[in-house]
């Protein structure tokens, strides 16, 4: 087993950074931090797996009938999804054709000027890390990558719509910020995710696409409430309550599920084995990276002898991931 092993950030170029010297610890300066800690107090409730639901008597009667409202939904089976935006659709069968190519997709992306400037704001952000703006939509597919073009769809047309309204404007950047870095994060882990590149980009993208779907309806209940938004604290009380459930909702509403995994399993004797795991599995060990990476992202020191993964690797990818989120 890996021993506790604390990293802390930093986005120094490597050749700017002096050799360790044998037998001692190499010391890098706290860079300043992307998320604020208000941001990353928002998103570790989000992620904390060890928090029981606070329970409704302690939230307001708004908050309560927001929560219940939810909870009565997801009872009745009547917890609807939203519809997934044309364009993902339209590029979701695009997928599927082996001889499609970037003039295809920009058919589909010019239908809607809004998501066409979020795509080149995404080509031609950090996160990609291309030395050269583009304004031309072919390109900007060409550098986003197919696969990647319709996970990306997905998040930012969610996002449109809760930016839309006037509630929870922070909360949707903070968790868009944090699926992006997760994204690069598992980009860079793909061969011990067992995954291409482009795959793991998305899975790390859309790994808690349900915070975007509770903050769309918490912005939607607030508006038609006399306009007073709920607390975070409802938010994550659904989250804890219904979150997994609405995750499975998505995924068969959007055709993202029922994957099984191959991941690596280290054993005690520190050989490696290949073992099969359902999306449960893989989700647990992606929340343990997503942790990691929204401490990291507060400036934070942060484990990283992460389960199932190589330490050094984590902490590698880390560092990539919030240099560029750092970057933008």
């Amino acid at each position: 087993m890996y021993r506790s092993t604390y990293r802390t950030v930093s986005t120094i170029p490597a050749a700017e950074v002096t050799a360790n010297i044998p037998g001692e610890e190499q010391v890098i300066d706290q860079p300043e931090p992307v998320l604020t800690s208000e941001a990353v107090s928002f998103l570790q409730a989000l992620l904390d797996d060890k928090a029981l639901p606070l329970g409704l008597q302690s939230l307001t009667s708004r908050d309560r009938t927001f929560v219940s409202n939810n909870i009565r939904r997801m009872n009745q089976n009547n917890f609807e999804i939203p519809m997934l935006p044309h364009a993902a659709i339209c590029i979701q069968q695009l997928l599927s054709d082996p001889k499609v190519q970037a003039a295809d997709f920009i058919d589909v992306i010019k239908e809607d000027p809004t998501l066409s400037v979020e795509l080149l704001r995404v080509a031609n952000s950090s996160f990609l890390g291309f030395a050269y703006p583009t304004l031309d939509l072919q390109q900007a597919i060409t550098r986003i990558g197919f696969t990647q073009l319709h996970g990306l769809v997905t998040m930012l047309a969610l996002r449109s719509r809760i930016l839309q309204g006037a509630f929870f404007q922070n909360e949707v950047e903070w968790v868009m910020e944090m699926s992006l870095s997760m994204a690069k994060l598992c980009q860079h882990l793909a061969p011990e995710l067992e995954m291409k590149p482009e795959e793991a980009f998305t899975v790390g993208l859309l790994n808690h696409i349900e915070y975007l779907v509770v903050l769309s309806e918490a912005s939607q209940f607030s508006a038609e409430n006399d306009r007073i938004a709920v607390s975070r604290e409802a938010i994550t009380e659904t989250i804890r309550l219904l979150g997994n459930s609405i995750h499975e909702l998505i995924a068969k509403s959007w055709g993202f599920g029922n994957t099984e995994w191959t991941r690596l399993v280290t054993k005690t004797d520190g050989e490696r084995n290949l073992e099969v795991s359902n999306a449960v599995e893989l989700s647990n060990r992606l929340d343990k990276l997503q942790r990691a990476l929204v401490s990291a992202l507060g400036g934070n020191k942060y484990i990283t002898d992460t389960a199932g993964f190589d330490a050094r690797n984590v902490g590698d990818a880390i560092d990539a991931a919030v240099a560029s989120s750092a970057s933008k």
